[in-house]
């Protein structure tokens, strides 16, 4: 029976600990074990936790793009940002800073590391770490940048 979707609904109290749960960072195997000890009967399997969890999150957006989330959340949160738009006004570039990793930046000019991160993304844009070190041979993050590609004008 527990091969029937229909079989497998979760009533709105199990969805409300899903959500409870997924916000206290818990992982969807955790959350189906405690599921499971509460109820012994449960026909849900993992697919069902995570799809009530991507349904939750799609709800949580209220209609928006995740970019525009991220972009909103950037603004609201005090960071400096910028974005670049292809010709067909695609998103090609999004780099992002605090203003205080600005601020220390400013005192702290000598030496950059640039570490670019493969496509592990679901948007496969590689993501740019630039991190300051200070003369106290300690290091902070400086900025965060989308790239559309590895290429020397994305740099650029």
């Amino acid at each position: 029976m527990s091969r029937h979707s229909s079989a497998r609904v979760l009533s709105n109290d199990e969805v409300q600990t899903i959500d409870e749960m997924t916000k206290s960072g818990a992982t969807p195997h955790q959350i189906m074990s405690y599921l499971r000890r509460r109820n012994p009967c449960i026909k849900a399997v993992a697919t069902n936790i995570y799809n009530t969890k991507a349904n939750i999150l799609k709800a949580s957006l209220g209609g928006r793009s995740n970019i525009q989330v991220l972009l909103e959340e950037l603004g609201n949160g005090g960071f400096l940002f910028d974005v670049l738009k292809d010709e067909e006004d695609h998103l090609t570039h999004v780099c992002f800073a605090h203003p205080n990793s600005v601020q220390l930046s400013r005192s702290y000019s000598n030496v950059f590391v640039m570490d670019c991160t493969y496509k592990t993304n679901r948007y496969n844009m590689p993501l740019l770490e630039i991190i300051r070190i200070r003369s106290f041979n300690t290091s902070f993050y400086f900025c965060f940048i989308f790239l559309k590609s590895e290429r020397l004008d994305d740099y650029l």
